[in-house]
């Protein structure tokens, strides 16, 4: 009976990691809002692609950057964010 207990606790125990690990990878790291998500047509590639180098190839971060921007400046088209966030890079790192 004891062995049997035990069985059933750590058949519980690992089906509680398992569903807790299922549900880890359907969350969502962090809300995007659709405007950043895909960038627009009417943002040039040239553009694109400079931010992207800027921040190592990371997506993700490109997007975040954009986002506050649009966030700080809503007024403004997408294509100015784009170009404001790769001005900020440039002027945090002094880079002429």
């Amino acid at each position: 009976m004891d062995l049997s207990f035990l069985l059933a606790i750590a058949l519980i125990i690992a089906l509680i990691f398992w569903l807790n690990r299922r549900q880890s990878r359907r969350r969502p790291a962090t809300y995007r809002s659709p405007a950043t998500t895909v960038p627009s047509r009417s943002v040039r590639g040239h553009t694109q692609r400079q931010l992207l180098r800027l921040v190592g190839g990371n997506q993700a971060v490109a997007e975040r950057l954009v986002e506050q921007v649009q966030l700080r400046n809503p007024s403004q088209s997408e294509q100015w964010c784009w170009e404001k966030a790769i001005y900020d890079i440039h002027r945090d790192r002094h880079i002429s």
